[in-house]
């Protein structure tokens, strides 16, 4: 994992993914160590996120699942 110095050279990139491959994209760079994730919408709270919706289906059909 890659420690982050204050000494240490580092730029502001906005990224544009497409739903499909966003979570593959960031995953990896994450796991390298190599990104630090800014909240651009802090007055949102989380239950008002775009991607709550789907948590909460994953969340259903693992429900549904485990009773099977």
């Amino acid at each position: 994992m890659c420690a982050s110095f204050r000494s240490e050279e580092m730029c502001l990139a906005q990224l544009f993914l497409q739903s499909g491959s966003a979570y593959d994209c960031i995953s990896e760079l994450g796991e390298m160590g190599l990104v630090e994730f800014r909240d651009l919408n802090p007055s949102v709270s989380p239950f008002q996120r775009r991607f709550v919706s789907e948590i909460k289906r994953c969340e259903e059909m693992e429900r549904i699942l485990a009773t099977s």
